[in-house]
């Protein structure tokens, strides 16, 4: 699941609104409230470089602990999710364990010059059993959610 979007900036200035991102002073979408999702509030760097660590905080307490996979600075950036034990969204679904689970995301920006876009990929599995019920809402729900940071980021950087 991939989105992107513009930013009138360098790749310079985007980096560090990507591996350190503070985002809780922007409202949430009505649906995370309605569907539990949790908001997410920032992303800090405990380490950078590849298998360094990020630690995402969201409103609801819980975290990602985040293992760096990738690491060209100014380029890419990609990590794994590793929801801690607990982290439910719709309700129901623990995302650390359950039928429905973020794998890894990743940062792509590429210069254009007087602007920069930024692509945000996602990967996710579902469960095999519900497979054909979820895959629709949940490539719904995270083209939002992936919407939402981007859109975030573009604030804070422009």
């Amino acid at each position: 699941m991939c989105s992107s979007i513009d930013i009138a900036a360098q790749p310079e200035m985007i980096w560090e609104n990507i591996t350190n991102v503070k985002i809780e002073q922007f409202s949430d979408p009505v649906i995370f409230r309605l569907l539990d999702i949790p908001k997410p509030l920032k992303a800090e760097m405990v380490l950078e470089g590849k298998h360094g660590k990020r630690i995402a905080y969201f409103k609801n307490g819980k975290r990602f602990i985040q293992e760096i996979l990738e690491w060209k600075p100014f380029v890419e950036y990609s990590f794994s999710f590793n929801p801690e034990k607990g982290f439910r969204v719709l309700y129901c679904f623990d995302i650390s364990i359950g039928v429905f689970r973020i794998l890894s995301g990743s940062y792509l920006l590429s210069d254009q010059g007087e602007k920069t876009v930024l692509t945000l990929n996602s990967t996710y599995s579902i469960d095999r059993s519900l497979y054909y019920l979820l895959n629709l809402p949940v490539r719904i729900i995270l083209k939002i959610f992936q919407r939402y940071l981007l859109i975030s980021i573009k604030r804070n950087t422009e």
